[in-house]
């Protein structure tokens, strides 16, 4: 009996791995250039982690973005502009404010289509197409 339950156990660890990895799956690594060409001269919505939300705009030459977006316990609206650079399957945005400020670059993932998400781990944000 022993060894059945251990069987059991196995295979139900095993399930849990594959149904974490099928939703790690759900997202396709994309490259930066392919995300900055496709949001060239679009408006987006901005939904981070944090619960900072907003809408942006990126410029038709893909080098500058601007975000206007509301913090979940900041002002009522705040806004910020960054150049943007790729980087094979990141993209770098240089803020004066945003996140704090600063450059950072950050691994680009399609969700869904028409949704990306920037960053990892614990630290985030989706832009939609609008």
């Amino acid at each position: 009996m022993p060894r059945l339950k251990s069987f059991v156990l196995a295979g139900i660890a095993a399930g849990l791995t594959m149904g974490g990895m099928s939703a790690a799956w759900a997202e396709r690594q994309v490259h930066g250039g392919d995300v900055a060409r496709l949001l060239a001269g679009r408006a987006f919505q901005i939904q981070c982690v944090d619960g900072t939300r907003g809408k942006g705009e990126f410029a038709q030459s893909g080098g500058l973005v601007t975000v206007s977006y509301r913090r979940p316990h900041g002002p009522p609206q705040e806004s910020d502009r960054a150049t943007v650079r790729v980087k094979g399957v990141e993209i770098c945005l240089a803020w004066r404010q945003f996140g704090g400020g600063g450059d950072g670059c950050y691994p680009v993932r399609e969700k869904t289509g028409g949704t990306y998400r920037l960053g990892v781990g614990p630290i985030w944000c989706d832009i939609s197409a609008k």
